[in-house]
Order: structure tokens, then sequence, then C-alpha cells
């Protein structure tokens, strides 16, 4: 299967699933989440989905964007329909239950662009996230930006 088409049949599969996604969450004062973010992220796929100020790299308007972690560091990434994969190097990071930090430096540019993604979970595989670019820590919420883990396929 071309690498092209994997993609496609992977970001298929994974936006019918973020569309059916619930935009809600359970109360942020519960301490004890119904759900979980992955351990590790490596060997996955992940989907986001959302409106340009809240994905990376996002043209004008809603975007997917599909990133790939190939190891325990390195990423490749594609917003669908502009163009290439885009190389990075990230650290992950679950710093409460139901909660992940993604980290990442895109590597392929002249001048590295940082960026950070805060994921919070809906159910084991998807959820909602937060992005913050170049080191920012001001993040906007984004009601309809929502992600989904995928297993690469075999």
């Amino acid at each position: 299967m071309r690498n092209s088409t994997c993609v496609a049949a992977v970001a298929a599969l994974a936006l019918g699933s973020l569309l059916s996604t619930a935009v809600g969450h359970a109360d942020p004062t519960d301490p004890s989440p119904h759900c979980a973010v992955p351990d590790r992220v490596a060997g996955k796929f992940l989907v986001l989905r959302g409106t340009t100020r809240s994905v990376p790299a996002a043209p004008s308007g809603d975007s997917t964007v599909v990133v790939r972690f190939h190891t325990a560091d390195t990423l490749r990434y594609l917003v669908v329909g502009t163009g290439g994969w885009h190389e990075g190097a990230y650290r992950y990071s679950v710093p409460e239950p139901g909660r992940a930090v993604i980290d990442s430096t895109q590597t392929d540019t002249r001048e590295p662009v940082t960026y950070a993604l805060t994921l919070r979970c809906h159910d084991d595989v998807s959820g909602d996230f937060t992005y913050a670019a170049g080191g920012s820590t001001k993040q906007a919420p984004d009601n309809v930006a929502v992600y989904r883990f995928q297993d690469e396929a075999p």
C-alpha cells in the first residue's frame, strides 16, 4: 500500500470516529477521569481535527492533521490537503490522569518551529486538545478541536 493511500485510509477511519466523538467532557473538578490517554505514543497515528487557531500549520477554515509517531522521540505530520510530510522531534508526557502533553519541534525547516499540544481524553482513544506555538503558554480552548489515536495498520 502506498504511503499516501495508507494515510488516507487511517485518516478516513479516524475522521469518521472523530465526527461521532462527543464534545462534552466530565466535570473538570472530578479528580478521577473515566478515561485515559496512552502511556506512550510510539507506533501510533494521531488525527487532529479543528479550526485554524487550534491546528498546527492549518490553512484557513477547518483542517485535519495526521501525525505518525515513528519512535519514542521522532514524528512526521501532514496537514491534509496542503502538501507533504513534515519531520519533527517530540517529548510525550502524562502529567495527570486523562491529560497528556506533546512538546514538539518541527525539524525540517530553516529555523525550528516549536509547538505544544495538550490533550484531554473523552474516552481511551479520543478527546479534545489545545495548541500553543513558539513556546507560548497561551492556549485558547476550541470546542471543535478533537483528536483520535489509531494504532498503525499492520
